[in-house]
């Protein structure tokens, strides 16, 4: 038996729950674009395609070229569309020969696009991108029209699809969705009164695919939802998904300590009890008690950090950091070290070296090169079933 510091556990069964969930208001008529970036959220990108694809996913979409050739790489061979613009010429030339569908969000990625393929017989494949009000990148509606004209003089250049992303989808106001809505029809229609009428017209995440049916065209793009969470927002969400991801550790030491040890670094931690105190190797490194330090949208979110904030220091245990060890959650204690963190745990309960360690971990936080084994749970979209197989990425299932 192979022995790991630390790994994920990933449940197939349940990501084909929550496609189902998903596919369940999906129009038919409406295609499923699979958000596989940032490594599937965490869960392994090309085992996450594999899975979609064998239960009838065939269009994929990541941020960056390295994560499509990871893709292409493992096997995927159906359509990846790449959000992000390439603008260097041999990056453009390895999507082509991959038969990698590119963004276009401005007349120089255009330009290059246009440089490529003139010097290829491959087809290539474009979406273009509307910038609409989250102040990214993209087109204005001059600049898509002069570009489908370009286009649509090299023959081997198709523009298969247009889409614009929202920056509040989720948000209970939806003036500025609806806004931005009304502005990539603009562009669409303009374009097809000048004679182009792309196919492909996107503009639904997670977010506004659950909140807003109008949107959703005649393709949706779904990350989020795939990967059992619920878009942040003002959102009625009718789906009942499945977290398919557990990050696992062993305890690795524990030793009894009496009411006023401290623990810890700098001594941020005094017992008030006698208790025995575990060691994990897992920390801050892990992504282990890391928050992404966005700035607060406004005085009510700060505040609401403010409090949590406070309500952790007065060790309110609904706002503790915990780890679950053998289906009980227990608090960590002290600053969570690099690679390691401090566990309490009363005394008289039993827990021993080697026993598994549920943590709650960002799931984008964990770094690549953390081991991920995917397991069925025999019933899908059930937790806490006794798993029956597991694989390592890459291993024959």
């Amino acid at each position: 038996m192979v022995y790991y510091d630390k790994w994920v556990e990933i449940d197939t069964d349940a990501i084909k729950f929550n496609l189902l969930q998903v596919r369940s208001q999906v129009p038919e008529q409406v295609r499923l674009i699979a958000v596989l970036k940032a490594q599937a959220y965490g869960h392994g990108a090309t085992e996450v395609a594999r899975i979609l694809y064998q239960n009838g996913v065939d269009f994929f979409a990541v941020s960056y070229l390295p994560e499509a050739m990871q893709l292409r790489n493992g096997g995927i061979r159906a359509s990846i569309l790449l959000f992000t613009p390439l603008i260097d010429y041999y990056q453009i030339k390895e999507a082509v020969e991959n038969h990698i569908t590119m963004t276009i969000t401005s007349l120089y990625d255009a330009r290059l696009l246009e440089e490529v393929a003139g010097g290829i017989s491959q087809p290539v494949t474009v979406h273009l991108k509307i910038e609409t009000g989250l102040g990214r990148f993209g087109l204005n509606a001059g600049e898509a029209a002069e570009i489908c004209q370009k286009l649509s003089s090299c023959s081997n250049i198709y523009i298969e699809g247009i889409y614009t992303h929202m920056a509040e989808g989720g948000a209970a106001n939806s003036r500025y969705t609806r806004r931005q809505f009304k502005r990539f029809q603009r562009v669409v229609q303009k374009l097809e009164e000048e004679g182009y009428n792309i196919p492909v017209k996107h503009v639904a995440n997670s977010a506004v695919f659950l909140k807003y049916p109008d949107m959703h065209l005649n393709a949706v793009r779904i990350g989020t939802l795939l990967s059992g969470q619920h878009p942040v927002g003002n959102i009625k969400n009718p789906l009942k998904l499945v977290d398919p991801y557990t990050f696992k550790t062993h305890v690795i030491a524990i030793k009894d300590h009496k009411a006023g040890d401290y623990l810890g670094y700098s001594r941020t931690w005094r017992l008030t009890r006698d208790a025995q105190v575990a060691v994990i190797p897992a920390g801050y490194h892990d992504g282990l008690a890391l928050e992404v330090a966005n700035q607060p949208t406004g005085w009510l979110d700060l505040f609401k950090r403010m409090v949590k904030m406070l309500l952790a220091y007065l060790n309110i245990r609904r706002f503790q950091l915990t780890v679950r060890i053998k289906g009980k959650s227990y608090p960590i204690r002290g600053k969570v070290f690099m690679q390691m963190a401090l566990i309490e745990i009363p005394r008289g309960v039993e827990v021993n070296i080697g026993d598994e360690v549920e943590l709650p971990v960002r799931k984008t936080l964990v770094a690549d090169s953390t081991v991920r084994l995917y397991k069925k749970s025999g019933r899908a979209g059930k937790q806490g079933d006794i798993y029956h197989t597991s694989y390592l990425a890459g291993e024959e299932q």
